[in-house]
């Protein structure tokens, strides 16, 4: 591993009791075969301590899935996870985020969390997420989130439909508390491949970077923008930067996913296989110096799993 890493998402179960329709794994409220086991898990971030240089930083490890509360041992791996020094996060999806929960967490050793919400109404999040009650479920997890002293962000998914409604949701995301508003441009993989036709078009994207920067500039709530490198671009055309941090894309160039059952991908988005850590005794940095790919990959500024993703969505598409 010749590169450093910034942050690894780590999907640590792929169960979840949602059906949202842009579910990059398909995901399925069932158990699935062959997850890492606690051991491990402990493997993993063992062969991360090992091969971290003197004064290095750990990467950040966000948890997430599925839903990472289905797995019995999480806090073990959480304080595990303390114990060796790594900042640590969760990504869950409301349902079991409960005060006295999220409080175990953060005493074991968890940041913040992070709730998506896909529609500042539960009309429109209830029917992205496929699921009747998903609205109230993450509002009652941003209400635990308070009364815990967890500090969240709100995740948001951008589609063509919701690009009118921007404003509206870094106001939502305000009210409640949140410490930022992400927003995650649409990738057309796993059951999103279905709403390809809702990814934003180049006049779109630039509109809503635009809208995206202006909110930025009022100050009340960092807004941070991903699956969208041209934020770069879009950036550099104003008079004065931004008031928080742009990104390129990041796969290969700091970010890495860590599948249920040990695959490592550049991003969650971008199925490309760069090993199993399975097969190199649970040493992440083993794997990655043993990929040819991931040494060929350094982000850059477009989408790799967009482009990828639209590609294989055109392909799927029958000749007249």
């Amino acid at each position: 591993m010749n590169k450093p890493l910034h942050a690894i998402a780590w999907e640590i179960t792929r169960r979840c009791p949602m059906a949202c329709q842009h579910c990059r794994g398909a995901s399925r409220n069932e158990d699935y075969a062959g997850e890492l086991t606690t051991e491990e898990a402990f493997q993993v971030l063992d062969s991360l301590v090992a091969a971290r240089r003197d004064g290095a930083r750990l990467p950040m490890l966000i948890f997430t899935g599925g839903e990472p509360m289905y797995r019995e041992d999480l806090e073990t791996i959480v304080r595990h996870a303390h114990r060796c020094g790594f900042p640590s996060v969760l990504a869950p999806c409301g349902r079991f985020a409960t005060a006295a929960r999220l409080q175990q967490l953060k005493a074991a050793g968890i940041r913040a969390i992070s709730l998506s919400i896909d529609g500042a109404d539960a009309a429109t999040h209830d029917a992205f997420r496929g699921v009747p009650g998903a609205f109230q479920m993450a509002s009652a997890a941003m209400q635990a989130a308070r009364e815990a002293g967890m500090p969240f962000q709100v995740n948001h998914t951008l589609t063509r439909a919701g690009l009118p409604h921007l404003r509206a949701m870094r106001d939502f995301a305000l009210a409640q508390g949140a410490t930022r508003l992400d927003v995650f441009f649409l990738v057309p993989v796993g059951r999103g491949a279905a709403l390809s036709a809702q990814c934003l078009t180049d006049a779109e994207t630039e509109t809503a970077l635009n809208e995206l920067l202006i909110l930025d500039d009022e100050g009340l709530l960092p807004i941070h923008v991903t699956c969208e490198p041209r934020i770069l671009q879009v950036a550099a055309q104003r008079s004065h930067p931004p008031k928080s941090p742009c990104n390129g894309c990041m796969a290969g160039a700091g970010f890495l996913f860590l599948s249920h059952r040990g695959d490592l991908q550049p991003c969650g988005f971008y199925p490309l296989h760069l090993g199993n850590i399975r097969d190199f005794n649970c040493n992440l940095p083993a794997t990655l110096a043993a990929s040819k790919r991931y040494a060929a990959l350094n982000g850059g500024p477009c989408c790799l799993a967009r482009a990828a993703g639209l590609r294989a969505c055109q392909s799927s598409v029958p000749e007249a």
